[in-house]
């Protein structure tokens, strides 16, 4: 049943939804009694409708003519107000009437809530939250339900589930195998023991002599001849090569150790200049963290699987994209346990409270106060791992935190709802389209992976214009051959959508194939991130 028409937009739902509880609360739930059907007649169609209001068309009145005073601009062209339930249009009511009048015998329903909807890009009116009359009561419903799968049963299930057993194992030997020379470290989240089921393989290969990356590619091709996608990391201070093979994304740095053997190499990485320590540090952070939590590895490792888990349905796991990058989430939860936490409930309750003007490092470890949001890495050269973070981070990481935390608090099974992906079309008033098109004579990856490597630049853009709370979301909302859609929340203050080209156009200006758009905060459809199953 519609109550108003017109519409005000999503970003401003939270306001709305207030004025609304406001007027349900001292509207009594009241009886409707739909019966017969009647008609609108329109230049090329007649719309036929169903009566709600044949009992006592007064309690629709009043309640409309409620809400129409808390939105005057909803009132809609006409004069007057005709409660109707839309059955369909016709361009013969004659015939169409009166077999519908015959089948449709009146019914009677209770009438007690007033549902918000929305439309998001090209999808179609979808309820976002309903209101109870009588007490005003609010109930915000999920823009995605997760489908979240029961754990899967026994340790070793659960040990294949997070490591990827043994083809992540394998992958990891072929390479090593086809770079006799050089000493293959598994680095980052695998090292720790906390990677998702679908992580990237995070390798770090110590070469002595110089490096020739043309002939590591080529001796990775010919052990891997199924790889995709094999490639050199553009723009990277060390070396590196990324490909796919068995299903998962391998990122190796290379790095070349001169007359240092290759085996000493982390343990000596001073001595071969900062990148090159930057690199080997992605092993030493990861034995860093271990020692930390000591023997409460596996509860490290459960918990850390879970916030990272948490983190990226939330859009907030992504370093390229001004978030935190999988190391600052490690930290996180290696200073939770080491400080006696064990569960999500003391991940949630302690950095909810958090004062981020405090820097982060691991029990032992020297700080660095340095950005908006500074989580140290536990080795040299230590830096904040955290630098890409924006002046709006704080106040997001502390609402994110503290709904997570009252989630696990109150909710026996918690999984469905910190899984849910965020209500961004609340919280941004508009959108940043970003659109990435290929390229002459380049591989499409190669110029996805330029765009990635620019994307907090065009962030400080933004944020540069008064729109302090963007938010980049990770993944697209549009993929085909060829070109990928982005969608980047410009806030509750976006910029004007006349001046918006002006602003972006120098960081376009040397990006061929990628345009930036601005859109309104309906244009856009839901944005969720790739399905996870909750780690136990």
């Amino acid at each position: 049943m519609n109550l108003l028409h017109g519409f005000v937009p999503e970003s401003d739902f939270d306001r709305a939804v207030e004025l609304v509880s406001q007027v349900t609360a001292g509207i009594t739930p009241f009886a409707a009694r739909l019966a017969g059907t009647h008609t609108f007649t329109h230049r090329d169609h007649t719309t036929v409708w169903l009566d709600p209001a044949a009992g006592d068309p007064a309690p629709w009145q009043a309640l409309r003519a409620s809400l129409a005073v808390r939105f005057p601009h909803c009132r809609g062209r006409a004069d007057g107000y005709t409660p109707h339930l839309t059955l369909g249009r016709t361009g013969e009511p004659e015939r169409l009437t009166g077999g519908l009048a015959a089948r449709l015998t009146p019914v009677t329903a209770p009438v007690d809530t007033v549902v918000l909807l929305s439309r998001r890009g090209d999808g179609p009116m979808r309820p976002r939250a309903t209101v109870a009359l009588g007490t005003g009561e609010i109930r915000w419903l999920p823009d995605v339900v997760p489908d979240v799968p029961a754990p899967r049963g026994g340790p070793a299930s659960r040990a294949g589930a997070r490591t990827g057993g043994a083809p992540a194992e394998a992958l990891v030997r072929r390479i090593a195998d086809a770079l006799p020379d050089a000493v293959v470290m598994v680095a980052g989240s695998r090292r720790m023991g906390c990677d998702l089921p679908d992580a990237d393989v995070d390798l770090v290969a110590a070469l002595p002599g110089t490096v020739d990356l043309a002939e590591v590619r080529t001796r990775l091709a010919a052990a891997l001849p199924e790889a995709d996608a094999l490639r050199e990391v553009i723009g990277a201070r060390v070396p590196g090569l990324r490909l796919r093979a068995g299903g998962r994304n391998v990122d190796l740095v290379v790095v070349a150790t001169g007359d240092l053997p290759p085996g000493e190499a982390v343990a000596r990485r001073a001595e071969l200049g900062e990148p090159a320590a930057v690199a080997l540090s992605a092993v030493s952070d990861a034995d860093a963290v271990l020692a930390v939590v000591g023997a409460e590895r596996d509860t490290f490792a459960r918990l850390a699987r879970q916030v990272k888990a948490w983190a990226r349905a939330r859009g907030l796991d992504s370093a390229p994209h001004g978030w935190l990058p999988g190391l600052a989430w490690a930290v996180l939860a290696a200073r939770t346990v080491a400080d006696g936490g064990r569960d999500l409930v003391d991940f949630f309750g302690t950095w909810a409270a958090w004062d981020w003007r405090q820097p982060i490092a691991l029990p032992g470890h020297p700080a660095v106060p340095d950005g908006a949001v500074a989580v140290a890495t536990p080795t040299s050269p230590v830096r904040s791992c955290t630098g890409q973070v924006g002046v709006g981070g704080p106040d997001l990481l502390t609402q994110e935190f503290y709904d997570a935390w009252e989630i696990t608090m109150t909710d026996p099974d918690p999984w469905p709802r910190l899984l849910t992906p965020p209500p961004l079309h609340r919280r941004h008033a508009a959108w940043a389209v970003l659109t990435v098109g290929a390229v002459p004579d380049e591989p499409y990856p190669v110029t996805a992976g330029r765009v990635r490597g620019r994307i907090r630049a065009l962030l400080s853009v933004l944020e540069s214009t008064g729109s302090p709370d963007v938010h980049a979301w990770p993944w697209p909302f549009e993929t085909a051959a060829g070109l990928t859609r982005h969608a980047i929340g410009l806030g509750r203050t976006p910029p004007d959508r006349d001046r918006f080209p002006r602003l972006t156009a120098d960081w376009c200006a040397d990006l061929p194939g990628v345009h930036v758009g601005w859109a309104a905060g309906g244009a856009v459809p839901t944005l969720t991130a790739p399905p996870a199953a909750p780690p136990r």
